[in-house]
């Protein structure tokens, strides 16, 4: 039987993380949010703390114009008008891009996995159905459990939603199959997830620094520990 992938956190805490079947969408989430049941003593409470912090510090937003299509999400968000390619030869080419992210809760909180519990010495220990009335846990010694509440998103970087050409363009120099990324088989795996991870933890795109469109960096999440 294969085994969960497991996820690293602060202090070397190892996470193990739900099983694939738990999931509708195509591909398994890439990014994963635990909160302390210090700060949300439920998963909504957790969700609606990282969804406010990341729009209020990040600019991360559900400010589409548009429908998008949830797939199989619970809700999602963006930060907008990044990198504008302007250079493209072909004008219809022409686009800025989007951080997307799709969040995922609803599944994880139905089957019980919204909360996982880990020891301080950082080995993973038995995760357990919530208890609507379950009292939370504050960190404690070393050895001791702490509770966490979690969950799941997916994201990437991609041509901005409202353009005709939404999600690709293969030649283009920030989001497509191009330079280190010039062999990736798949382009939304291969190059819009690592790419959205980057900008989301790092604050950039191939190494270089992002601008908002106002001006001011985008902050990488490491780099506001």
């Amino acid at each position: 039987m294969r085994r969960p992938p497991r996820a690293h956190g602060p202090r070397g805490l190892r996470f193990a993380l739900p099983p694939r079947r738990v999931f509708e969408p195509p591909s398994y989430p890439n990014v994963w949010f635990y909160v302390s049941e210090r700060l949300a003593p439920s998963q909504a409470a957790a969700v609606e703390f990282i969804t406010g912090w990341l729009r209020d510090h990040c600019g991360i937003a559900d400010d589409f114009a548009r429908f998008k299509p949830p797939e199989a999400s619970d809700s999602q968000a963006r930060l907008g008008g990044l990198q504008p390619w302007r250079e493209a030869a072909d004008p219809g080419r022409r686009h800025a891009h989007d951080l997307h992210i799709r969040y995922y809760y609803v599944a994880l909180r139905q089957n019980g996995m919204d909360r996982v519990v880990v020891t301080d010495a950082g080995l993973a220990a038995a995760e357990r159905r919530v208890h609507r009335n379950a009292p939370g846990r504050g960190a404690g010694r070393e050895g001791e459990r702490s509770a966490y509440r979690r969950f799941a998103g997916s994201v990437h970087y991609e041509v901005e939603d409202e353009h005709p050409l939404h999600p690709y363009v293969e030649d283009c120099p920030f989001c497509g199959r191009t330079g280190d990324y010039a062999g990736a088989e798949d382009l939304f795996a291969g190059v819009h997830e690592p790419l959205g991870l980057e900008l989301l933890l790092y604050g950039t795109i191939r190494g270089q620094p992002v601008s908002r469109p106002d001006g001011r960096p985008v902050p990488g999440l490491v780099g506001l520990r």
